[in-house]
């Protein structure tokens, strides 16, 4: 015996009057439920597909303060003029740390970090690495971006920031108010490894109420 052929729950004419109603719901950001739209068989969104991306959770310890800075008293001879000394390259090609005398007039007269240096184990700014060129005299206290004595490999997140911005702003609220600080960065390396260990810090103001004197180390860890 036959089967007769099931008849659709509803006429075409129904259904094209209630596509284009949910259609226009969805135009104008009202929510249609599921279930209807499966009746009519269609769909106004598509539905969140689950994230196969980790979360990257840092085990970094974060900046571990050492107290002043150990600056001898003639390091800390003033001079009419600011200026960077970029120490020489390793031999691996490693920068190796920088000195400095900061005036106000030097804020914001670094350079970007230039993507045609490549410091030494620097593969990617993206993941997994999320490498960064990191400036060791920061480009808003007027460090070159263009010199590769003053960049080393660092992990973006935590070490270049927020750990060393948090530094570097402290020492650039300062000379925004019209002192002088001596500044030095060194970043410290394990035997051959291409990227620090941990980067050092080092600031002390010259103003008699300075507030700016610190030595502090980061560790390069995700």
């Amino acid at each position: 015996m036959a089967r007769k052929k099931q008849k659709p729950p509803f006429s075409p004419a129904i259904m094209l009057v209630a596509v284009l109603i949910i259609l226009v719901l969805g135009v104008f950001g009202v929510q249609v439920p599921d279930n209807i739209q499966e009746m009519f068989g269609i769909h106004t969104q598509e539905k969140a597909k689950p994230s196969t991306t980790k979360p990257v959770s840092s085990t970094n310890p974060g900046p571990k303060e050492l107290g002043p800075a150990s600056f001898s008293a003639a390091e800390l001879t003033d001079s009419k003029k600011g200026w960077i000394d970029y120490h020489a390259l390793d031999s691996l090609g490693r920068a190796t740390g920088a000195d400095a005398l900061l005036k106000p007039a030097m804020v914001n007269t670094g350079t970007s970090a230039n993507k045609d240096i490549r410091p030494p184990g620097f593969v990617s700014g993206l993941e997994p690495t999320t490498h960064s060129r990191g400036h060791l005299i920061g480009r808003q206290l007027g460090g070159s971006g263009d010199d590769a004595r003053n960049l080393t490999t660092l992990y973006q997140t935590p070490v270049n920031t927020p750990f060393m911005t948090k530094y570097e702003n402290q020492v650039r609220q300062a000379l925004d108010k019209g002192e002088t600080i001596r500044y030095r960065v060194t970043p410290i390396y394990e035997g051959t490894e291409l990227l620090c260990k941990q980067i050092e810090l080092e600031a002390k103001g010259l103003n008699k109420n300075t507030t700016v004197d610190f030595r502090v180390t980061i560790l390069n860890e995700r």
